[in-house]
């Protein structure tokens, strides 16, 4: 299993959570060379459950910065979340079977599917929002992000009791266009401005 060595193309330009990521790439280059080596079960737990600790941390601090940014997908990305913790779950309590084959799909998913792919889609999402801003008002975008996510817009639909909306979204709404929910298809409406 051929695991990519860090790249800037990977970063989200976030110096806290990219140092995180690079950890990462270096347990699942750990976890690589395991799978193509004799070892036993308590060696390959044992990376297993390093991955795992540093997974929920990592998430954890991913999470707050895509709160932070008002990242719009941070409901589907949770549940990435979840889901991965679960199967990481579940491949330490059975071990004993398949569990290079599991760590081998675990890894390749974590960095190719979900850092390559689901997290650099909040960075193409930050830049894209900074850019409209600067388009908007003409003003320094990070400036304008940070102003912005001072006050938080929150919605509810049928599925989600709270959550945040961009600032372009909820006067957009203000001014009369309905939004649904991705998931639920409902109508969200609002629930609180409220300061962050």
């Amino acid at each position: 299993m051929f695991i990519p060595e860090w790249d800037d193309q990977y970063s989200v330009h976030n110096g806290h959570i990219d140092k995180q990521h690079q950890q990462l790439f270096k347990l699942a280059k750990q976890a690589a060379i395991l799978i193509h080596k004799q070892v036993d079960s308590n060696e390959i737990k044992a990376i297993l459950m390093e991955l795992f600790d540093y997974m929920k941390f990592h998430f954890r601090d991913e999470e707050a910065y895509m709160e932070k940014i008002g990242y719009p997908n941070l409901p589907a990305h949770r549940e990435i979340h979840k889901d991965m913790i679960e199967r990481v779950t579940d491949l330490i309590q059975n071990i004993k079977y398949d569990f290079k084959q599991k760590l081998a799909i675990i890894t390749r998913d974590w960095l190719v599917e979900h850092i390559m792919k689901e997290d650099m889609k909040i960075e193409r999402w930050y830049e894209e929002y900074k850019n409209a801003q600067s388009l908007e008002g003409g003003a320094d975008a990070d400036a304008i992000a940070q102003a912005k996510m001072e006050i938080g817009h929150f919605y509810k639909c049928d599925c989600r009791e709270s959550f945040r909306v961009l600032e372009t979204i909820h006067q957009k709404i203000l001014s009369g266009q309905a939004y649904h929910c991705k998931k639920c298809n409902a109508k969200i409406s609002f629930v609180q401005d409220m300061q962050l």
